[in-house]
């Protein structure tokens, strides 16, 4: 019996770093994917040049994640929302499908959220969800300056091996983050067939899920 007390400590010791049972069954490709939702409203497959199309994402700190099918609090979270928006009625033309700036942007001011210019040329909105009372917002809207048919999308790109954490996280597991527009609607993927250009009517659908559902992807004409 002594020799057991004797090494209790050390079994203990041991035990303290294995992992938890639910960390060594969570074989889920090395990443949790957490889910947020958006909305895309009015959700019409066309718009008149001067519409307002209001996009809005809020949602509790008690974060959906799809792998282990649990929710997970996560405080202060950096989601690195990022919007953009190519024309795919064109082909072959970078400067011309990237779109943002055929549109007006509305912010509201409480919300930190700007125009990007990045060094490839293209332009898009970025900054942060704000975070107050356990809740996670960010509003804006886009009105349509030119017509044409068009690929809208609000993803997170939010890092897989960043250093955030949350309580319950496995060790060396990393994240990522998945918007789902419109609670998962079809958001008129169909249009992408339409495009001439093989990035959107063949790439972008071959693997529709990660492409075009998990990036917050809507697709619409805007008319005069």
């Amino acid at each position: 019996m002594r020799y057991l007390i004797i090494l209790l400590p050390f079994i203990l010791l041991l035990c303290w770093g294995c992992p938890r049972k639910e960390c060594r069954d969570a074989d889920f490709g090395g990443a949790y994917q957490f889910v947020i939702p958006a909305t895309l409203s009015p959700a019409r497959d066309t718009f008149r040049i001067g519409d307002t199309i209001h996009i809005s994402s809020v949602f509790s700190d008690e974060v959906y994640e799809r792998q282990t099918q649990q929710y997970y609090k996560l405080e202060n979270w950096r989601f690195y929302p990022d919007t953009g928006i190519d024309r795919i009625d064109v082909a072959d033309t970078p400067l011309v499908r990237d779109a943002l700036l055929s549109f007006d942007v509305i912010v509201p001011e409480d919300f930190d959220y700007i125009i990007y210019n990045y060094i490839s040329g293209d332009v898009g909105l970025i900054g942060q969800y704000n975070y107050k009372n356990g809740t996670y917002a960010l509003e804006y809207a886009i009105v349509p300056q030119d017509t044409g048919l068009f690929y809208f999308f609000h993803g997170a790109v939010q890092s897989f091996d960043d250093d955030q954490d949350f309580p319950g996280r496995c060790p060396r597991k990393l994240s990522n983050t998945n918007v789902e527009l419109n609670g998962g609607a079809g958001n008129n993927i169909e249009f992408l067939s339409a495009s001439p250009d093989p990035h959107y009517n063949d790439w972008v659908l071959l693997r529709s899920q990660e492409r075009f559902h998990d990036n917050g992807g809507y697709c619409f004409y805007v008319v005069e």
